[in-house]
């Protein structure tokens, strides 16, 4: 157990120490692209889909009981 938890601790410390670097490339390949202004409204348009689908089914559940 305690050897799994020491790699589990080296896992998470690694992705720590790299996310940054993960974080940085996205922005600077997406503006390298002539797509960049299409990214952007996709983005913008499927981020609000999950909450628009779990309010749905909200009022979908609520209006059947």
């Amino acid at each position: 157990m305690k050897k799994l938890m020491n790699i589990s601790f080296r896992i998470t410390l690694m992705w720590v120490i790299l996310a940054p670097v993960a974080v940085w490339a996205c922005p600077l390949c997406v503006n390298a692209t002539p797509y960049k202004d299409g990214l952007l409204w996709a983005v913008g348009l499927l981020i609000p889909v999950p909450f628009v689908l779990a309010y749905l089914m909200y009022g979908w559940i609520r209006r059947a009981s």
